[in-house]
């Protein structure tokens, strides 16, 4: 919120400031065509001179021009009056000097400047590296003469190369300023410091040409020489003559100015940071800390129910200390409602196995009961058929044993249950003289008691046949039951009872016939389970297996 708060007034501050840089910028800018402007006025007024001198001479020379002698004198006089210039003439339409300051009589009809001259008659100022009658570099200014519209020829006066840059102005001596002049074709006229290499002083990519005719103007860039300097250019005589100024880069005023005037805009980039720094601290401090420590303590209470007390820190803001203690609340009232529900549990897992232990007490005393009476029956018929009873009797008995010694919680381990049961009826049902092999596999399934019940009498149930109905194998081997439990991976039981067939073991099994009861019996209990019952018998073996889906729970 503080550095929200705070942005607005740094934005102002940073569109102020730029203001503040264009304005100097725009200054600078001044100044530096102002010191440009006053590095060439030495220059400026020796060329003004020139052009004043050409057009005084441009006027009396037609009057005087056929006297040769007279005009050759008045220019003669003049040069000797003014130590400034090299030269001055007249040269005819035909290129002929008809007078000058020099007795010699030259033609110049071949002459470039002449014949620029004639064929486009304006005021010029060209720079000779040697002059025609001096021999030395000078720079001539040239004015046309036009009579009644006709071109007579044109008066030029020349300038020692030398006496430019010589003379004082406003620049200081040590002053890096690179002075350079060129006229309106672009061509160089001086330059000081010095003409040599003058080329790669100049402005990469700008060529001088597309200068003229502009206002006087300024930038920053790259010389030939790939140096960074900073450019200004000037008029110096309008649409004839012009100065191009250059600084070194290090001495730019404007990038100065920019610098100095940069640093205003740290302080609303350091107010803003230091801002977001104090709402990092604070946010921190007051919010992510305490809600960090709230975070570890709802692990360690969901990890391992321990409840740590709420810190009593003042500067923890009062809304995030309700939430803290509202939350303790909260865990201290979940451990005493999970402490009560365990209690229940308790109780009703105590009383449900003293349910079961009851139950199996009495079958139990329903099949002592029985056995009595099979000892004192004397009808083999009415003794097989209490056994069987007893059986089933027992089986339920061992269903309701399993239940009260077991930690599931009311579910049945139904591989220790088959386990128990075949045993029971193995050790039942063999006679002393019968050597039975029994082989017994089972998975870890976990069953309710809806199905542990008729899934224990149907095991009793086929165990008890199997041992009826076994035979010796026809190759001599040792009569076998093989009972098996696994589970599928569609969630099904499937429960195989298998017995050896052939010569009956003992005669008294072989007599004992229910009449089908065991099969209808087996067949009621699969209805029960929800599954499905499958036979399969030949002359060595009869197999019965029964299939079904083992119901869903949920641990808690």
């Amino acid at each position: 919120m503080l550095a929200a708060a705070l942005l607005p007034l740094g934005l102002i501050s940073v569109s102020q400031t730029a203001v503040v840089v264009e304005k100097s910028r725009r200054n600078a800018e001044a100044n530096l065509l102002a010191m440009t402007a006053a590095a060439a006025g030495g220059e400026e007024g020796l060329l003004r001179n020139a052009f004043g001198a050409a057009q005084a001479i441009s006027s009396f020379v037609p009057l005087i021009r056929d006297d040769p002698a007279l005009c050759t004198s008045v220019l003669k006089n003049y040069l000797d009056t003014s130590s400034t210039y090299s030269f001055a003439g007249f040269i005819n339409s035909d290129g002929i000097v008809e007078c000058s300051s020099s007795p010699q009589q030259l033609n110049l009809s071949g002459n470039k400047l002449y014949l620029t001259m004639k064929e486009d008659p304006r005021p010029r100022v060209t720079m000779s590296a040697s002059g025609s009658v001096s021999g030395v570099p000078v720079i001539v200014v040239s004015i046309p003469i036009i009579n009644n519209g006709e071109f007579i020829g044109h008066v030029s006066v020349s300038l020692p190369h030398g006496h430019l840059h010589s003379r004082d102005n406003d620049v200081k001596k040590d002053s890096p300023l690179d002075l350079v002049l060129f006229n309106d074709t672009g061509e160089i006229l001086s330059a000081s410091g010095g003409m040599n290499g003058v080329e790669v002083r100049l402005p990469a990519g700008r060529p001088l040409q597309k200068f003229i005719g502009k206002p006087q103007q300024s930038f920053t860039g790259i010389t030939r020489m790939a140096e960074e300097r900073v450019f200004a250019v000037v008029p110096v005589v309008p649409g004839l003559i012009y100065a191009l100024g250059s600084w070194p880069s290090k001495v730019n005023s404007i990038t100065a100015g920019a610098i100095r005037l940069a640093i205003p805009l740290l302080f609303p980039v350091l107010m803003w940071l230091a801002s977001l720094a104090v709402a990092y601290v604070a946010v921190e401090r007051l919010v992510i800390r305490p809600t960090r420590n709230l975070r570890a303590r709802m692990l360690m209470f969901m990890r391992s129910r321990a409840i740590q007390a709420p810190r009593q820190d003042m500067i923890t803001p009062k809304e995030l200390r309700e939430i803290d203690e509202t939350w303790h609340r909260l865990a201290v009232s979940v451990l005493r409602d999970e402490a009560e529900l365990e209690d229940m549990i308790h109780d009703k897992t105590v009383l449900l196995k003293e349910v079961h232990h009851r139950v199996k007490n009495n079958l139990q005393l329903i099949a002592s009961i029985l056995n009595m009476k099979i000892r004192k029956s004397t009808n083999d018929d009415a003794r097989v058929a209490l056994r069987d009873v007893q059986g089933r009797v027992m089986s339920l008995a061992t269903v309701h044993r399993n239940l009260y010694e077991t930690s599931l919680q009311g579910r049945v381990q139904a591989d220790e249950l088959v386990k128990a049961i075949v045993d029971r009826v193995v050790s039942a049902g063999s006679l002393p003289e019968s050597r039975i092999k029994i082989r017994q596999s089972a998975d870890r399934v976990i069953l309710y008691p809806d199905q542990a019940v008729p899934l224990s009498l149907a095991v009793s149930e086929a165990a008890s046949n199997a041992l009826k109905y076994i035979g010796k194998p026809a190759n001599g081997g040792q009569p076998w039951l093989e009972v098996t439990l696994r589970e599928t991976e569609d969630a099904n039981a499937v429960l195989r009872v298998a017995n050896s067939l052939g010569e009956r073991v003992t005669e008294a099994s072989a007599s004992a016939d229910s009449g089908g009861l065991g099969s209808q019996l087996i067949a009621a209990f699969v209805a029960q389970l929800e599954g499905t019952m499958d036979v399969t018998e030949d002359t060595e073996m009869f197999v019965l297996e029964i299939n079904f889906p083992i119901a869903e729970f949920k641990e808690k």
